[in-house]
């Protein structure tokens, strides 16, 4: 019975995550052989966590720092009309909350924060100010439950892991600090979510819900590009900007992200 279970967990969510791409809903015989196991919330959050860790870091390295050398721009007023440019990886991280609340199909949040934001909006308070402090000492994730709130709670170290983003905190006019460097815990991404369990239905929903933000925030980028004057308008499909004046379609992104993260992603829930 063991087998049978690790096989077909194997099998699901392998197809959840080469399927997150099309948003195509798993087939009806797929749906029946799911698992009755229970993840506890702190599971499904260190998956999630993952996935943003490597979905961002992708995001920043090759589409920020190639693109930067290659004549695209990036601008935390990215979405006004008159800016050409695309989103910081902060707020690419920001499109894709919003993009999950929006929708609201998974009643999962996500935050990210620091003791020294560029935005005071963005600045943590209360309990995760505390936390973050333990944070800071330790470099592990915190999980408590928001009793104010209802909603159970964790945050993971978000660490400097590329020079563009040091270099536009250090440099940003309402900046707070300039001595950001590599390897720094430069904040915190919180999640929250209102049960503290998940069956494998739901956390495939949580990991799907997070793709689908990433594409979507990808996609509204892409969007902006083609109004785009002062350079023209980025070519877009198979390629990166480590190549040219270029940018990958949503689904070439999230396939490098696929990649990137799903044997990892497996090998966590199947030692859950």
């Amino acid at each position: 019975m063991k087998t049978t279970t690790t096989s077909t967990l194997f099998y699901c969510l392998s197809l959840v995550l080469f399927m997150a791409i099309s948003c195509k809903p798993l087939p009806e015989e797929n749906e029946a052989m799911s698992s009755g196991k229970k993840y506890s919330i702190e599971e499904a959050f260190e998956i999630v966590a993952s996935e943003n860790d490597v979905a961002r870091t992708l995001y920043t390295k090759a589409i920020v720092g190639e693109g930067k050398k290659n004549g695209l721009k990036f601008h935390e007023d990215w979405e006004k009309d008159e800016v050409e440019a695309g989103p910081l990886p902060a707020l690419f991280l920001r499109g894709i909350a919003s993009d999950i609340k929006k929708k609201g199909e998974v009643p999962m949040g996500l935050f990210l924060g620091s003791d020294f934001p560029v935005r005071k909006s963005n600045k943590f308070s209360g309990k995760q100010a505390e936390l973050f402090e333990q944070i800071r000492q330790d470099g592990k994730p915190k999980f408590f439950y928001d009793e104010e709130n209802q909603l159970y709670t964790a945050m993971f170290p978000d660490f400097a892991g590329a020079t563009p983003c040091i270099t536009c905190h250090n440099e940003h006019p309402e900046t707070t600090k300039t001595d950001w460097k590599m390897g720094d815990i430069m904040g915190a991404t919180t999640w929250t979510y209102p049960s503290d369990s998940v069956s494998f239905d739901e956390l495939q929903a949580m990991i799907m819900a997070y793709r689908n933000g990433a594409a979507a925030t990808f996609q509204k980028y892409l969007d902006k590009t083609t109004g785009f004057s002062e350079n023209g308008i980025p070519k877009v499909g198979e390629v990166w900007p480590a190549g040219g004046y270029q940018l990958p379609s949503p689904a070439v992104f999230l396939d490098s992200v696929n990649h990137l993260s799903s044997e990892n992603t497996l090998k966590r829930i199947l030692k859950m």
